[in-house]
């Protein structure tokens, strides 16, 4: 019953969040659209923010279940993409609210694992094994860098022509210099 609770007040936010700006909702505007009372939500969630965190952390979790071949980038970015693209006016609603860094985790746990995933496969390439150090490096190298892209897209209200070029020509050089950062930084005294 609890989650069930959790998925009807996270199903009233993303509503009222699809209509206006997270600055302009309430907690009461949340338990009126969910009928349910304040203390129902505040059992759940301390905040707004809470919610809002709850709600990405529960899609990724489900996108991430449905796109469980991580060796394929570009078809786990294009996932993301349609996704962020179905619920445009959310999406753009949060980011452009005090809770950017929301989004900003929310794209980072969507994008690490792909990452991850090509780091891992390039590392194997190499003569020696990369250090698990070097990898997460590298990892958190390249997934900054593909957050950074989408949300230069999401800022400019998801308009940037050729998103799907850019984080194509992302992939390509990340394949070509992968291996040199990894064995650059196997040779480095770091």
């Amino acid at each position: 019953m609890s989650l069930m609770t959790k998925w009807a007040l996270a199903e009233s936010f993303k509503r009222l969040l699809s209509q206006r700006s997270m600055d302009k909702i309430t907690v009461k505007d949340i338990v009126e659209e969910c009928g349910v009372n304040r203390q129902t939500f505040y059992y759940h969630f301390h905040d707004i923010y809470a919610l809002l965190e709850w709600v990405f952390q529960d899609t990724a979790d489900r996108l991430l279940q449905e796109t469980r071949d991580y060796g394929d980038w570009t078809a786990g970015v294009g996932t993301l993409l349609e996704h962020l693209r179905q619920d445009k006016t959310l999406i753009l609603n949060a980011y452009h609210s005090v809770s950017h860094d929301v989004v900003d985790r929310y794209l980072k746990r969507l994008l690490r694992p792909y990452v991850m995933q090509t780091v891992r496969a390039q590392g194997a390439l190499l003569e020696q094994s990369p250090r698990e150090e070097d990898v997460e490096f590298v990892t958190d190298f390249y997934t900054l860098t593909a957050t950074g892209m989408i949300e230069e897209w999401i800022g400019q209200q998801m308009k940037m022509e050729g998103m799907e070029k850019r984080l194509r020509k992302f992939y390509t050089a990340m394949h070509g210099s992968v291996c040199f950062m990894l064995g650059n930084l196997a040779e480095s005294k770091d």
